[in-house]
């Protein structure tokens, strides 16, 4: 399914599997990560909604990790698409 969005460009068709795939390449980039997933992604309008699985690794700081997840994918997803990420559900999975 794809979303569509309208900027000062004109009209952008972007495919869900593309969002799911910079936001899981923005993810493997963070330090603390040893693995992760999109497990659901909605898009309405200009918005977007992601929830993500996450693997961390031992001696990290879950909080601080997070945060760090929290901005690359946020400004990862931004970027690529034009749209705004209006909530991001991060789900520490375990550590690994």
């Amino acid at each position: 399914m794809a979303t569509k969005t309208t900027n000062r460009y004109g009209k952008i068709v972007v495919q869900k599997q593309a969002i799911v795939d910079v936001a899981c390449i923005a993810l493997r980039d963070c330090y603390g990560i040893s693995d992760g997933e999109v497990v659901d992604i909605l898009t309405e309008e200009n918005k977007i909604y992601i929830t993500m699985r996450l693997y961390l690794k031992f001696g990290v700081s879950p909080d601080a990790v997070t945060t760090s997840v929290r901005d690359a994918i946020k400004y990862a997803v931004e970027q690529f698409t034009g749209m705004k990420l209006m909530v991001l559900n991060l789900n520490v999975a375990g550590i690994r």
